[in-house]
């Protein structure tokens, strides 16, 4: 928190805004200048981290009370008590490890552990979830979390103070908070819901080994045509009626590149073809799962006359009644 700073006028919105009115600002402001939508651009993201600290104040009605008193003079001699480290003297409202829920706009969560700096212990976890492309969760990847991190203030060293006054950097706090950039590596076959632990990235402590963890959960995004169930592979082909009666050849994607795969002979539409061993590796084994391809017969959306003859004529070798035993 900079009381120095008009977080107001960085969201365009009047001092008494609602907070509906300050997350509608916040959001806007975001999908405008996110790092994921302007990728190079340092002004952009200057910007962006600009109003998500305007944001992280506004959003919380005691920051938000603390902030106003400040900037009205109220900030004097400091918060009562042993400072944040000391379990009785955080600010009002304690220091929460979180920011706004991207989800709905990059796909990439920063959500905070919920974790305060107001007990003398280990710091608390941090979660992020993390949106991965389907074929990364299956082949494996390496992935950069950027995330805003609870840092012990360097300047009062976590106590919150600076002699008899609160600590001016921050205000009393005893934590600042700053981006924190980590390479995470998403192993092959990694499942929806899966949590990477990454050691003390969590929220800081003083004492060395004592901060928290941050934990990584995996979102697994769709593919346009690869489903996924267990370890196989799923792969809906379409083929021409023509090759569904006479049987063919026809390549089909695979996670490894395209292979051929033979259509027998009067196949119908849900016939599965399995490719042994093409399917999602099973983590800590040298094994792999199957994919399956399912065929569905596409029927021609052009009926000119001469093609209905033609159904009509094959409707005299067809079966009599294929829903006969349904009766």
């Amino acid at each position: 928190m900079d009381p120095k700073k008009d977080y107001y006028r960085i969201l365009g919105v009047p001092e008494g805004a609602s907070s509906e009115e300050i997350r509608k600002a916040f959001r806007r402001l975001a999908k405008k200048h996110h790092p994921d939508v302007n990728p190079g651009d340092k002004a952009a993201e200057s910007r962006f981290k600009e109003a998500n600290e305007a944001h992280e104040v506004l959003r919380d009605r005691k920051k938000r009370e603390e902030y106003d008193a400040i900037r009205q003079g109220g900030f004097a001699g400091g918060f009562q008590g042993a400072g944040p480290f000391g379990g009785a003297g955080h600010a009002p409202g304690g220091f929460r490890a979180e920011s706004f829920d991207f989800g709905d706009l990059f796909g990439d969560v920063l959500r905070g552990g919920g974790g305060r700096f107001s007990h003398p212990g280990r710091g608390s976890d941090i979660r992020v979830e993390l949106s991965v492309d389907f074929l990364d969760m299956v082949r494996g990847a390496v992935r950069e979390i950027r995330y805003p991190r609870p840092r012990v203030c360097g300047q009062c060293g976590g106590t919150g103070r600076a002699g008899r006054r609160g600590c001016p950097a921050c205000y009393g706090r005893g934590a600042t908070e700053s981006e924190e950039r980590v390479k995470i590596r998403i192993p092959a076959g990694a499942r929806d819901g899966a949590t990477i632990r990454v050691p003390s990235k969590g929220e800081e402590r003083a004492a060395p080994g004592e901060s928290g963890d941050l934990q990584v959960e995996l979102r697994m995004l769709a593919h346009p045509y690869f489903r996924r169930e267990g370890n196989d592979i799923l792969l809906e082909a379409p083929i021409r009626f023509s090759e569904a009666v006479k049987g063919g050849k026809i390549k089909v994607p695979t996670i490894d590149g395209p292979v051929t795969v033979t259509i027998p002979a009067g196949s119908s539409s849900g016939r599965k073809l399995r490719l042994k061993g093409r399917g999602v590796p099973i983590p800590g084994t040298a094994e792999r799962g199957d994919q399956y391809v399912v065929l569905q017969v596409v029927v021609p959306s052009s009926m000119p006359e001469e093609f209905l003859r033609l159904v009509d004529r094959i409707a005299g070798f067809e079966e009599k009644d294929p829903r006969e035993h349904w009766n």
